[in-house]
């Protein structure tokens, strides 16, 4: 029997599971999940929600009945996070698994940045308590933002994206860059605020960012630890089945 992961964001499903130690993952649409074969029925099926979906809850509770577990907001109390927010359901519960995550992999001081659909860094102190954190548009809808909402910016279609940080030489490649670097120069100017916070990086624009961030710039601190963990959310989780923190 085994534990089965699902993180439902805003534009994809993401799932895992343990196999010998080793996670097993993948990502797809809603249509497409149903039709994944797994090794056998899982024991239970763990689901990270930041969205209202009754109809895909309701679907997965006729599929797996007792043995799914629905997140939706994190838990009041847990002994390894103290909230800043004055209404702990506010917080996005993949930001706070996220934290839990990389807390099983470091014991000091975290700063966790999730790069998805929205970029969000969080500050999590060696004693466990969330100091708060920062949202900004992710690369994709930084550059949506720009094209839909402005009339001179256009996307055209004999240009090409980039994910440069060098001036660009046609709007999309200026557009494309811009995120970029403004992305990265939020997070390192976060990482030279708070030098003896580790970083650990997930999200679908993470490896991007880490590397970037490994390439060094200005405000890079050359002490800093700085970690591409892809599956820190699903690790989140994990932590709760061990601790049998789940609702």
């Amino acid at each position: 029997m085994f534990v089965l992961y699902l993180d439902i964001g805003n534009s994809r499903i993401k799932w895992a599971y343990r196999q010998q130690q080793a996670w097993v993952s993948g990502c797809c649409d809603e249509a497409q999940f149903f039709s994944l074969e797994w090794p056998e029925h899982p024991a239970h099926v763990v689901v990270s929600c930041v969205r209202d979906r009754a109809l895909l809850q309701q679907r997965l509770q006729q599929q797996y009945g007792d043995d799914l577990i629905w997140l939706s907001t994190p838990v009041s109390e847990y002994p390894l996070f103290h909230h800043c927010y004055a209404d702990h359901s506010r917080l996005g519960v993949d930001r706070w698994l996220a934290m839990l995550g990389a807390r099983r992999q470091h014991p000091g001081n975290l700063l966790v940045a999730d790069a998805g659909t929205a970029l969000t860094l969080d500050l999590l102190s060696e004693d466990h308590h969330h100091l708060g954190g920062w949202i900004v548009p992710g690369l994709a809808l930084a550059q949506q933002s720009l094209f839909q909402q402005t009339q001179r910016v256009n996307p055209f279609a004999d240009e090409t994206d980039t994910d440069s940080l060098q001036p660009g030489c046609s709007t999309r490649a200026c557009v494309a860059s811009g995120a970029h670097r403004q992305l990265l120069s939020l997070v390192q100017s976060v990482q030279c605020d708070y030098p003896d916070f580790a970083l650990f990086v997930c999200g679908g624009d993470g490896e991007w960012l880490s590397l970037a961030l490994r390439q060094g710039g200005a405000f890079s601190s050359p002490h800093s630890i700085i970690s591409y963990q892809p599956h820190l959310i699903f690790e989140g989780m994990e932590s709760l089945c061990a601790g049998s923190f789940l609702p």
